[in-house]
């Protein structure tokens, strides 16, 4: 039942080219939407690794961030702990009284324990007063020196094995500073108090300037490394009221370099660059920073626009060019993780192989299509024109091209049983052409065949439109007219008759011969009756008539 249906709608198309041109169109569009599924959804999966890649990097640079500003507000809070309970023992009296005795001398250092402490170094009376945010205020000065001569004891103890952080220090508006780095004591210690307190990161930390007492990032130059610049993580320290200094962490971008290079797993991962809150390159998991921008100003500011409203810890995308961007705002930081991935690591990596083997896969199953598809057009072609050419031969003879016997009693009886439902006339002609064996028997078979060809022509010249004859016999001929009168039938077979009679046809070896032909004609008005080949029966006896008459002339009654 399905296969008629299928036989039923395949049917419908007249044309086999069709059928196979639209079955080769759905074939080539099924595979190509199913290669876009394929695509889109190995677009999606290469997304999510990218992102996966990213979020990995920015995990492992969160955690340590948290682990060291973890370890900063640990400090702050031992320090805060400290000036409210200061302690009082004979090692820190004799270092207070040490710096009532140095405090005027332009450098100086103090330390409780050489073995298990760090030295705390600052500048003199008249430095401290020659600088308008700095202040020793007498009433604290000796609670802030022994809470810092205890924090001395904790940052000697502190793991300095962590990745990224370089130093951790406090500097004191009271002029002096304790670094896990310590310098000796020497002139050097006015030029180090001085750079820490001219930092940005220390002025900015003033109530004024930080009313939320919050951590706050810089990005600085520092000459000292080997890169020209410093990250620095900053808190305020403040207790009752007094803002008291700094503590920070440094972090050179060095360590920054080499932790992203470290984090990266594959050299066709794109590259991981660092940008602090002004969108200032920091660091990077290539060999060194870009020379030239990666992205440029309009660039840069539709990045700024989609990162500035997303929360810290939202990661996204963009498609910029031939590179494909994924950025992640880090949690412990107020700056940027971007990954960019150009489109020829793409190509090189895991993504990329199995895009260009899909692609191939799909240009290879294209041109197969295409290949089959004009073979098989072909193959259609032939066995049409072959279809065609045995229908016609099953249909029509050969030597005349009209329609054989058994085509031609198919159609006439159609139409006369058609003519006979619609109640109009129907009428048949029976033509033989005269002396037709004499032609033969003088000239041969072949120039009878020719005399049958011409009969044939002048026979399809005379036709008017409906008409349709067939060669029932050797050199016999039948002619239905439907809609058409006897009389007019009989006007019909007249015209057939002279134009058949009026040229010499020219043979072999110069002979030229003039053929003549006899016609009966019947109808069915006449008999009342629409059976075809009775009425071919009727014909056909007055077309014997018209022989025995004389020939060469139409007979329509008996």
């Amino acid at each position: 039942m399905f296969g008629n249906a299928i036989q039923r709608v395949i049917s419908r198309f007249k044309s086999p080219q069709k059928v196979v041109n639209i079955c080769f169109i759905v074939v080539f569009l099924f595979s190509t939407v199913l290669t876009w599924r394929e695509a889109m959804v190995l677009e999606g999966a290469y997304v999510a690794n990218q992102r996966n890649s990213l979020d990995s990097v920015a995990t492992l640079l969160d955690r340590q961030l948290q682990h060291n500003i973890d370890n900063l507000l640990f400090y702050r809070n031992a320090m805060q702990y400290a000036l409210q309970s200061p302690i009082s023992t004979d090692r820190t009296r004799k270092s207070l009284a040490d710096f009532d005795l140095l405090r005027t001398q332009p450098f100086w250092q103090l330390r409780l324990d050489m073995n298990r402490s760090l030295p705390m170094s600052g500048v003199s009376d008249e430095f401290v007063n020659s600088s308008p945010l700095l202040d020793r205020d007498e009433k604290t000065l000796h609670s802030e020196l022994s809470s810092a001569l205890e924090l001395s004891y904790i940052m000697r103890l502190s793991d300095r094995s962590r990745p990224l952080q370089q130093r951790m220090f406090y500097a004191s508006r009271s002029g002096f500073f304790l670094t896990s780095t310590p310098p000796a004591n020497d002139p050097k210690i006015i030029a180090l108090y001085y750079r820490l307190i001219a930092q940005p990161y220390f002025s900015s930390q003033s109530p004024q300037n930080n009313p939320s007492r919050t951590l706050k990032w810089t990005h600085t130059f520092a000459p000292v490394f080997a890169s020209g610049q410093i990250l620095t993580a900053t808190v305020p320290l403040d207790y009752n009221g007094r803002w008291y200094g700094v503590l920070a962490l440094d972090y050179p971008i060095e360590s920054l370099h080499s932790f992203l290079q470290q984090a990266k797993y594959d050299d066709h991962e794109g590259t991981v660059l660092l940008y602090d809150n002004e969108f200032n390159p920091i660091a990077t998991s290539a060999e060194n920073l870009p020379k030239h921008p990666l992205f440029t100003e309009p660039q840069l500011a539709q990045i700024a626009g989609v990162v500035t409203a997303a929360k810290q810890g939202d990661q996204g995308e963009l498609r910029m060019d031939s590179r494909f961007i994924t950025w992640a705002k880090l949690n412990n930081f107020d700056g940027l993780l971007v990954k960019v991935h150009t489109l020829q690591e793409g190509v090189q990596g895991e993504f990329g192989r199995i895009s260009i083997v899909l692609s191939v896969l799909w240009v290879l199953f294209t041109l197969m299509l295409f290949v089959s598809w004009i073979v098989i057009r072909n193959l259609v072609n032939n066995m049409y024109s072959l279809q065609q050419t045995l229908s016609w031969r099953a249909n029509y003879d050969t030597l005349t091209r009209l329609y054989n016997r058994g085509a031609f009693f198919d159609i006439a009886r159609a139409l006369s049983k058609q003519c006979q439902q619609q109640k109009v006339p129907f009428s048949v002609i029976q033509m033989d052409l005269d002396l037709f064996k004499s032609i033969n028997d003088r000239f041969g078979h072949s120039s009878g065949d020719k005399v049958l060809a011409h009969a044939a022509a002048m026979l399809s010249d005379a036709f008017r439109h409906g008409d349709v004859a067939g060669r029932v016999g050797g050199e016999e001929f039948c002619i239905v007219l439907p809609g058409t009168t006897l009389e007019e039938a009989v006007k019909v077979a007249e015209r057939i008759r002279v134009r058949i009679n009026s040229r010499e046809l020219l043979l072999k070896q110069g002979n030229t011969v003039r053929i003549s032909a006899s016609f009966g004609v019947s109808s069915a008005f006449e008999f009342n009756d629409y059976d075809f080949e009775r009425l071919q029966t009727y014909a056909d006896h007055r077309l014997y008539k018209a022989k025995q008459n004389g020939r060469n002339q139409v007979c329509s009654a008996d």
